[in-house]
């Protein structure tokens, strides 16, 4: 596993923030997220098949901005 971060903008409510991390869980080649809503970085272990392309996509599915 790797560990990543990025930032997520647009994010602005304990919703938005569960909606990132089940974008990212439901890869299901990801595990232990946190995302932090002040700063917007987002921190999460992944398999190295993943690509964070997939996570990107799956995250601006729901109309956020992410940086890698």
């Amino acid at each position: 596993m790797e560990k990543v971060e990025i930032i997520v903008k647009g994010m602005t409510c304990e919703h938005c923030v569960r909606r990132v991390e089940k974008a990212i869980l439901s890869t299901g080649k990801a595990r232990n997220v946190q995302v932090d809503l002040t700063t917007g970085k987002v921190v999460f272990e992944k398999e190295d098949d993943l690509s964070l392309d997939e996570v990107k996509n799956n995250i601006e599915m729901f109309g956020y901005k992410v940086e890698l």
